[in-house]
């Protein structure tokens, strides 16, 4: 058409119809984390009510000069739509696809007479080359755009001149098409859509064959037709939707120190299509992989850790934060010692050792006192073995160590020799001047505790029965005493010698040798005892 309209253009239809279909957008859902498919073809069948804007549009009585403009015009006589699509999802929101559209348009079987121009039919086809677009294809109901391009083969014909009579050549129509929609995800692979879509018809006789402008009659003046269709369908995918990876947990230690390895693991949806990769950040410059990692920091610094899942139907991130200090130093002891180690009762002993990266320093002297600072100068009052501890300490931990001490008596240096005791002939039983005696020995070991006894018991050989029998009874006859008045036994040991190789029976007025019927305590050290 080539006349101009002195109002209400076919601008001002097409501008109202955008506005009924916007407002489809309105009903978008809240998301729902509903994942769908991609990497899938898919197929798509669609029906609905169409709509035709043109020449003949609501002109019954094949008026040129008797246009309207309003959205229902459109519907005047209303026809039906049906078609399908077959297509692929490059992702959960964008997909390409080719359908082919059949619809009536009941407006189109109309006449022109002024210009000869009458056709004698409704149906229209297209195909169409269609983009469609999701913005939230994680919501269960999403909005959505579509834009493309179309080839029509409706009623339209042109003579050789190029004008619209209805006398002619079949022509082909072509031009942009575009919509707008709902998408409702009813299962990760079946979607149901509700929308409306528009083609815009280029040459303008291509789809009703009227172009009245061309003979100078008033009537349309603008160079394209076009078809409209309101309705829904089905769309359903291949491939069921990737199952993203979530991760739902982390774990990771809050502290750390410099050089300490920590342990890193990562909890993902037990649903997660496989493989999944991980991968993490340490935040120091380097990074890790696999569910489990682990890792030590070079420098103090608080560090943000990050764990990447990642699998076919997406990736997922979480961070942690590890808080890295400084190696703790623990304190040390070294060169402990005591000078001497062994001394008399009242003679002082130093002890000593060099302490490193302690706090506090304590030493148990082992019988019942204490210093707090090296070296340490004491002085036992008893006799016997002490172990002395010393305890370096600071904030990460203790360290000690032990030095063993002797208190001797210069007393017991001088011990060479103990009492004997003497028996009775043919006797074994202590006398109360044997006992005097042992007592006296009792007295000398319970000073000197590094002294052991050993008892050597003896016979003349004049007595009756075996020499050795009754030479062992007075040796245990001793040792006895000696226990039962409070000294260790592992300090003794009695050993019956038989006859006294020295026993002179001819020296002595009475029966054998009186000197020769004793039991000898012989000391000597407790060492190798």
């Amino acid at each position: 058409m080539t006349q101009n309209r002195p109002e209400k253009t076919m601008t001002s239809r097409l501008s109202t119809l955008f506005l009924w279909c916007a407002a489809l957008l309105l009903a978008s859902a809240a998301q729902a984390q509903v994942v769908r498919p991609s990497n899938s073809a898919y197929i798509l069948l669609r029906g609905g009510a169409t709509a035709y804007y043109g020449d003949l549009d609501n002109n019954p009585d094949g008026d040129p000069n008797e246009t309207s403009w309003k959205i229902g015009d459109g519907f005047d006589e209303v026809g039906f739509a049906v078609g399908g699509e077959l297509g692929y999802l490059f992702s959960d929101n964008l997909s390409l696809g080719l359908a082919y559209m059949y619809q009536t348009n009941p407006n189109l079987e109309r006449d022109l007479p002024e210009v000869n121009t009458y056709n004698e039919g409704e149906h229209v086809q297209q195909g169409q080359l269609l983009f469609r677009y999701l913005p939230f294809a994680t919501a269960r109901v999403s909005p959505y755009v579509e834009l493309g391009a179309a080839m029509v083969f409706g009623q339209g014909t042109e003579n050789e001149r190029g004008e619209g009579t209805g006398i002619g050549d079949d022509v082909w129509g072509y031009g942009p098409v575009v919509g707008l929609g709902l998408d409702v995800a009813l299962t990760p692979r079946l979607g149901l859509f509700l929308g409306a879509q528009s083609t815009f018809v280029f040459p303008d006789v291509a789809l009703d064959g009227a172009d009245p402008g061309a003979f100078g009659v008033t009537g349309d003046d603008s160079d394209f037709d076009i078809l409209a269709n309101v309705g829904g369908g089905l769309k359903f995918a291949f491939r069921a939707p990737f199952t993203a990876v979530e991760i739902e947990g982390l774990e990771c230690p809050s502290e750390l120190n410099v050089g300490q390895t920590g342990s890193f693991m990562v909890m993902t949806n037990a649903d997660a299509d496989m493989p999944v990769s991980t991968t993490w950040q340490w935040g120091d410059g380097s990074t890790g992989s696999g569910m489990s990692a682990s890792h030590a920091f070079g420098a103090p610094g608080t560090y943000t850790v990050t764990a990447m899942a990642t699998n076919r139907g997406g990736d997922d991130s979480e961070s942690c934060l590890v808080t890295v200090t400084e190696r703790p130093v623990m304190p040390t002891l070294a060169g402990c010692r005591a000078t001497p180690s062994r001394v008399d009762v009242g003679e002082q002993v130093t002890i000593n050792a060099t302490a490193t990266d302690a706090e506090t320093v304590s030493i148990d002297f082992g019988d019942g006192t204490t210093a707090s600072t090296l070296p340490a100068r004491h002085a036992y009052s008893d006799t016997g073995s002490y172990t002395v501890t010393i305890t370096a300490t600071n904030q990460y931990g203790t360290e000690t160590c032990t030095i063993p001490v002797t208190v001797g008596d210069t007393y017991c240096d001088d011990i060479t020799e103990l009492n004997p005791v003497f028996f009775g002939y043919g006797a074994s039983t202590l006398t109360a001047d044997a006992m005097s005696r042992l007592d006296e020995n009792i007295e000398i070991l319970r000073r000197c505790p590094e002294i052991c006894v050993t008892i050597n018991g003896y016979s003349d050989g004049s007595e009756p029965g075996d020499a050795m029998r009754i030479s062992q009874r007075r040796a245990d006859a001793a040792m006895e005493y000696y226990v039962a008045q409070g000294i260790d036994a592992d300090r003794l040991r009695a050993v019956g010698r038989g006859v006294d190789p020295d026993a002179n029976s001819k020296e002595d007025p009475g029966p054998g040798d009186s000197r020769a019927r004793r039991a000898d305590s012989i000391p000597s050290s407790c060492a190798g005892f």
